[in-house]
Parts: structure tokens; C-alpha cells; sequence
């Protein structure tokens, strides 16, 4: 004669796994998840600022090089209402757009805002435009660029006069007094 088979409870039989077990598991994950995303949306957040100041890097150096290299005046215009980076090169009829690929308009990543600009002149713009201009001299306009990513971290951009390099902070540096 064939046997009975009993179930307890808690207890797995060959088909699967019992609704505790698997409750159980869900559970564990659930906590697991809830522990670890802050922590990678914060990297997250902190890579896009990253990159936001390695293209204002690569872009200040290639401007620099560029209006070398052209005999041109050209124009990095921050649009701090729209969070853009755009740029362009001086001439009689205005400011025509620069077409190739390396100088295209960036949008910065929505974690990452501008949170002003320090003109030549030592104004701060909070809102509108500001513009720095590089020349076929090798020179730049110095300017200061303080960005805000997630996590209310803070970076401080300088764009130096010499050399098309910037100077990169932690934190919110204030321009020095003249």
C-alpha cells in the first residue's frame, strides 16, 4: 500500500517553497534595497557633477587651443536659467554658433544646477547669462563657476586667464577681494 504524506507547516516539500519562506526572502530584500539606495543615488549624483566639470574642463581647453588656433574671439556663454553651456566665436554679424561636435550645447544633468557665476568684474550672476571669453592671444577672461549636485554638495569651477586651465574646489569658494 502507498503511504501518506504529511505537510507541516514551515516545513518545504519537493514542489517549492512554503508562503513563509518565500515572505521571508522578500523581506530581506526589501531591507537590503532600502539600506543601499541612498548610497548609489548619491554616486549617482556625485558622478554627473563630476562630468559636469570635466566637460566645463575639456571645453575651456579646447577653447583656449581654438581661438588660438582660428585668430578668433570665442564666447562660453553659462545660461544659468536653463543650465546650458554654450558656445560660440565673435564676429562682425554677432556670435556664430561653433557646428562642430566637440562644442556642441550641453544641457546639464538634472541633479546638477549652477548656482552662479563670478564675472571678470567680480559680479555674481545668478540668473540670466554669463559669459567668458577666450582669445587668439591666449588669454581668458577669469571667471568662477560654483555648481550644486545632489546632496547639497558644492563645487567651485576657475576659470584661470593663462593657459586654458581651470582650478577645481570642494565647496563654495568665495572670489577673493581686489
Amino acid at each position: 500500500m502507498g503511504t501518506i504524506r504529511t505537510l507541516k507547516a514551515g516545513v518545504s516539500n519537493n514542489a517549492g517553497f512554503t508562503l513563509v519562506e518565500l515572505t521571508m526572502v522578500i523581506l530581506v530584500i526589501g531591507i537590503m534595497l532600502a539600506i543601499t539606495m541612498p548610497r548609489v543615488g548619491g554616486v549617482f549624483e556625485r558622478q554627473q557633477l563630476r562630468r559636469t566639470v570635466n566637460v566645463l574642463r575639456g571645453t575651456v581647453r579646447y577653447l583656449h587651443a581654438r581661438a588660438a588656433l582660428t585668430k578668433r574671439v570665442y564666447r562660453l556663454t553659462v545660461d544659468l536659467d536653463h543650465h546650458v553651456l554654450s558656445v560660440c566665436y565673435l564676429t562682425a554679424e554677432g556670435c556664430q554658433p561653433e557646428l562642430t561636435r566637440e562644442l556642441r550645447d550641453y544641457v546639464l544633468p538634472a541633479a546638477v544646477h549652477i548656482v552662479d557665476v563670478v564675472t571678470p568684474q567680480g559680479e555674481k550672476i545668478r540668473e540670466g547669462q554669463a559669459m567668458t571669453h577666450f582669445y587668439p592671444t591666449g588669454l581668458a577672461e577669469p571667471s568662477m563657476v560654483h555648481l550644486e549636485g545632489g546632496q547639497e554638495q558644492r563645487i567651485t569651477v576657475i576659470i584661470e586667464p593663462l593657459a586654458g586651465r581651470i582650478k577645481v574646489f570642494d565647496g563654495y569658494v568665495e572670489p577673493e577681494a581686489s
